[in-house]
């Protein structure tokens, strides 16, 4: 079975893939690849014909992926096999502009056009594209696994983590319902509320999103600890609309309530930062730590899941790291702008 031919995995991904740093490289390096084996095979000065040849296919490659930048921009619905189509009839048309082009040229003016020439040159830039075009293929269908196994991985961190949190909500209404039934009441109406936000956001949805779904939380959990929580937020200097992974922030406020909000008798404060310097965006959350003290079980799990869910978005780009100063434990969290992964397996 050939991959480009048959995989519906890798449908509509040829265009991205041309057009990624990966891509590039490779059109260069085919390029060269053929500029140096049709020089070997002339037998004129090496030099002067290697220089020729290299810019003749530099040119013909580059123009090329000029143009499906261009057929990107303005159409963004298109199919596999349709882009295919695509590249083949640029790749073809432009190698026969540029070889009637050079035979005008100062170099090596040639009258009348050598057709022969044309054609060998259009025949050559079709054997090497399909089989750039193959391996190509090949390289995004491995893309698309990866893709599906992040995604795989996505979908298990998020259903451990949504879980976690709707246990903890509920030991708080538990304990309300002996302690403050009307308090319980109203609980469990805002709980429901924010459930309905938490397991219907998906995996990605907007900071203005997440930082509600915090406070909802944290609504819930001041009907339980009353004067013991305090809570202190600072946003400054974000886009309240732009795209984070779901569940990013609660959990790092949770894991505070657990850890250090609970186990502590007289309670605490929990300080949440979030704001924005040099195209990265920070969470900062701290709150009182007593390493002697006891709390739920499960300490660390939501911090390495959070760890793990950051790898798969955004690679070696973001970091979650974690402190303990004076009594107090910090959580800094470093999502840089824009760099958010398309992970979901949806098409462009």
């Amino acid at each position: 079975m050939t991959p480009w031919v048959h995989s519906a995995s890798i449908d509509r991904g040829l265009f991205k893939a041309m057009l990624s740093e990966r891509g590039i490289l490779a059109m260069i390096i085919a390029s060269q690849a053929v500029a140096f084996i049709y020089t070997l095979s002339s037998g004129k000065d090496f030099w002067l014909s290697l220089g020729l040849v290299s810019l003749f296919t530099h040119a013909n490659a580059f123009i090329t992926l000029a143009l499906i930048a261009f057929v990107v921009k303005y159409f963004k619905q298109l199919s596999f096999k349709t882009e295919l189509g695509i590249v083949l009839v640029f790749f073809q048309s432009v190698c026969i502009f540029t070889s009637l082009i050079v035979q005008y040229t100062t170099f090596s003016p040639v009258e009348p056009i050598d057709w022969q020439f044309v054609f060998n040159n259009n025949a050559i830039c079709g054997f090497v594209v399909i089989l750039l075009l193959h391996f190509m293929a090949i390289y995004i269908d491995n893309l698309n696994t990866i893709a599906h196994a992040a995604n795989a991985e996505l979908e298990a961190l998020q259903a451990r983590i949504r879980p976690h949190f709707l246990h903890n909500a509920l030991n708080t209404l538990a304990e309300l319902c002996h302690e403050n039934p009307n308090a319980a009441e109203e609980a469990a109406l805002t709980m429901a509320k924010l459930m309905q936000v938490a397991f219907a956001s998906g995996k990605k949805h907007s900071l203005s999103q997440e930082i509600s779904l915090t406070k909802g939380y944290l609504t819930i959990e001041k009907y339980r600890f009353e004067h013991r929580l305090n809570v202190e937020w600072t946003v400054q200097n974000v886009d309240l609309d732009v795209r984070v992974p779901a569940l990013i922030l609660q959990p790092l406020v949770e894991n505070a309530v657990v850890h250090g909000i609970e186990p502590a008798r007289l309670g605490g404060s929990i300080k949440i930062k979030v704001n924005c310097r040099e195209d990265k965006l920070l969470f900062t959350v701290d709150n009182p730590f007593n390493p002697e003290s006891k709390s739920r079980s499960g300490q660390g799990i939501a911090l390495e899941n959070i760890r793990r869910r950051l790898v798969i978005y955004y690679g070696e780009q973001a970091a979650l790291k974690t402190s303990q100063k004076s009594g107090r434990f910090f959580i800094n969290v470093v999502l840089p702008l824009g760099a958010l992964n398309e992970i979901s397996g949806s098409r462009r």
